[in-house]
């Protein structure tokens, strides 16, 4: 969504100081750096009047900024440069070294506006959360009442109007102590924002049409008693159209929560990233499977579009398991599964602990995971060649709904037919370019026909069609035609029925039949095409 939050809130911070409003002028330049150049982006900065420069720096744009850098001390040998976000924990010699005169460690709304009082009075900057080549103290700073801080929405620095949408802020900080996590080391007491900043803030949301708002609490669901009060007031504030995406804990929701999260539009995200208990264990985290699958359970039940994070590597993570935590994961059916190669972040406790488990990794961004002693490069390589597949089949062809009937079918686990996806990829020759509907209809026609089971194939192409079909409206908003070999309602049993015994108690058209998918009134309705 490009909303450029961080960035804001010092900009917030900077224009409401009752010492600076009337002395600075701020303004906050937007580039995106997967489509901007950066030498086009430090001309273009260069061309203005500037006294001190603030960058933010996060893993995904730290090489666009090292280009950025280099090209602008050229241009503006003698301005001031300061830099906050989580890079900046990173290496801060090499910062330093590299154009950057001032860092900001932490949440740098305080620290950022101090520092420009300390220039403007011409002493060298220094104190908590701040470090340079001659004030050295790497100690992060963390405002401790967010109740003081402004707002970016109320005070209107923030124009949500110039963005898809937003970012937005409930609490900060974390009291989990995963270690392959940034906030492992932050502060761990969680601070929240007042409710009644939080009503004002998405009235305005409401108010200015926005469609899609992230949440960007580490633990959405963490307090019980906050939590209905937030999603209770979303519900009852947010128009129809407004999506939401949450962050949350699986282990803490009940049934009160899980039915909240059903009665308006959104989607949730949660880090199941291993299923392995002593995988798990390994970097801070407890994990019980029986509960989590119930937990999820709640949300299936209620109808809430979910997906779950895994991440490929973590310490005692071997090929097999990470097998296993897909098929767990598919197993809890998921909407999506985002699955992602160990990166051993700095200023995270894995990072700091990678010698001592002999955790391999790339020492610049992106410091993905190389080799550990329980996965070479060979294994790390499948590992990946799975989660392409994954991506692809899973996820981007919205199979959540009719995989399980597949794999049953044919006697494969998910992460089976995964590996047998991947084989036939292979034999595609631009399977980036083709439709994903289409590829999933030849591959699945092909393992059907290996295994001598044409026979089930008008049942599963069917409810692979009428799944697919509900997608493409989903995504798009056109009603679109499927051909179906059963009534709609007879393919719905699959649900939980096998395709063997469907095939032997319900009785086929004698021709596929064209249905049409639509919505009206919030009801989705599959009917035969007449005449």
């Amino acid at each position: 969504m490009a909303y450029p939050l961080g960035a804001l809130c010092i900009q917030t911070a900077l224009v409401s100081h009752e010492m600076l409003k009337d002395s600075i002028e701020v303004e906050l330049s937007h580039f995106i750096s997967d489509q901007d150049d950066p030498i086009e982006a430090a001309e273009h900065t260069a061309q203005y009047d500037i006294d001190l420069l603030g960058l933010s720096l996060y893993l995904y744009n730290r090489d666009w900024f090292n280009e950025f850098l280099a090209h602008l001390r050229k241009l503006k040998p003698h301005i001031t440069i300061f830099a906050g976000g989580p890079e900046t924990m990173a290496d801060p010699k090499i910062l330093l070294d590299s154009g950057i005169d001032i860092l900001v460690l932490g949440e740098g709304e305080e620290t950022v506006c101090d520092m420009v009082q300390q220039l403007m009075r011409g002493e060298n900057v220094e104190g908590r959360g701040i470090q340079t080549s001659i004030a050295d103290i790497p100690i992060p700073r963390y405002p401790s009442n967010l109740a003081v801080l402004p707002s970016p929405l109320l005070t209107g620095v923030a124009n949500v109007d110039s963005y898809e949408g937003v970012l937005w802020e409930m609490t900060r900080g974390c009291p989990y102590h995963c270690a392959f996590c940034f906030e492992s080391r932050g502060n761990r007491s969680v601070r929240t924002y007042p409710i009644e900043r939080l009503q004002a803030e998405l009235e305005l949301l409401v108010e200015h049409d926005v469609k899609h708002v992230f949440v960007l609490d580490p633990t959405f669901n963490m307090k019980r008693e906050r939590t209905i009060q937030l999603l209770t007031l979303i519900r009852d504030t947010a128009s129809a159209d407004m999506h939401f995406t949450f962050e949350i804990r699986a282990e803490l929701l009940d049934e009160a929560t899980a039915a909240l999260f059903g009665q308006f539009h959104c989607s949730l995200q949660i880090g199941l990233q291993s299923s392995n208990p002593t995988v798990l264990e390994s970097i801070g985290r407890n994990f019980n499977p029986t509960l989590f699958a119930e937990k999820i359970s709640l949300l299936n039940a209620h109808g809430v579009v979910f997906g779950l994070d895994l991440i490929i590597g973590l310490p005692g993570d071997t090929l097999d398991s990470f097998r296993k935590s897909l098929d767990f994961a598919i197993s809890c059916k998921p909407s999506n599964l985002d699955i992602f190669l160990l990166a051993l972040l700095p200023g995270t406790q894995l990072a700091q602990d990678a010698g001592m488990l002999q955790l391999s990794h790339l020492v610049e961004s992106p410091y993905l995971l190389q080799h550990s002693p329980t996965m070479d490069e060979k294994d790390i390589a499948e590992a990946l060649r799975l989660k392409e597949a994954c991506d692809l089949f899973y996820t981007k062809g919205r199979a959540v709904m009719w995989i399980h009937a597949a794999c049953k079918a044919i006697g494969m686990s998910p992460s089976q037919w995964l590996y047998h996806f991947a084989d036939f990829l292979d034999t595609c020759e631009n399977p980036d370019e083709e439709d994903i509907f289409s590829i999933q209809d030849t591959f699945v026609r092909r393992q059907f026909g290996e295994q001598g089971l044409e026979h089930l194939l008008p049942a599963m192409l069917s409810y692979m069609e009428l799944h697919q079909g509900i997608a493409h409206l989903q995504d798009s908003g056109e009603d679109p035609m499927v051909y179906l070999s059963y009534p709609p309602d007879d393919l719905a049993l699959l649900d939980s029925m096998e395709l063997s015994r469907f095939i032997d108690t319900h009785v086929p058209f004698e021709e596929e039949i064209p249905h049409w998918v639509f919505m009206e009134d919030d009801v989705l309705y599959i009917e035969p095409m007449q005449g």
